[in-house]
């Protein structure tokens, strides 16, 4: 008797286990974002979303500059380590050809200005209500995620985590020494 009852457990068990699994890789894989079509060297999709301000702007109007384009939220940790450094290249380089345009994903325009007055973000920052831009233009998975985009709208370097100064420093005057 009791022989069945630990084969029935363990059949129970086992059976609970293999639902599970299912159940996770069924998620994971719903869940997971296809990053296959947004890359290096191609064209930065484009858009056009409202500021803080409630005025559009649209990524067509930036060509010609150095563009770093950061998906963040609020209630993200990395996102609010790497913005002090994102403001500091910001404030640095703005003058020579290069804007930050943080897009902020899926939060109330009340959130994001507190965030960003936080943080004494000067550069512009728009909000990706329904995560249009996030999910299917730029294929975003974690944040941070940033893009680098040349003077012709091309993306040249895809980033996901917090970024340096010095990683950030390297990237912008790279792409600022370019035609």
């Amino acid at each position: 008797m009791a022989f069945k009852n630990r084969t029935g457990r363990a059949l129970t068990v086992g059976a609970l286990l293999l639902a599970a699994i299912g159940i996770i890789a069924a998620l994971l894989n719903f869940t997971k974002t296809d990053n296959s079509s947004v890359a290096a060297g191609q064209a930065a999709p484009p858009f056009t979303l409202s500021d803080l301000n409630g005025n559009k702007l649209s990524l067509a109007d930036l060509k010609g500059k150095v563009v770093l384009l950061n998906f963040w939220g609020s209630w993200c940790d990395p996102c609010r380590q790497e913005m002090p450094a994102i403001q500091a290249a910001y404030e640095q380089y703005k003058d020579k050809g290069f804007v930050v345009v943080g897009v902020n994903i899926g939060e109330s325009k009340v959130t994001a200005k507190g965030f960003a007055d936080r943080y004494g973000v000067t550069f512009p920052v728009v909000l990706d209500k329904d995560r249009e831009v996030t999910l299917e233009r730029y294929k975003v998975g974690p944040i941070p995620s940033s893009f680098f985009i040349d003077k012709q709208g091309n993306i040249q370097y895809r980033y996901e985590g917090p970024m340096t100064e010095g990683f950030l420093t390297n990237k912008i005057q790279t792409l600022l020494a370019q035609p």
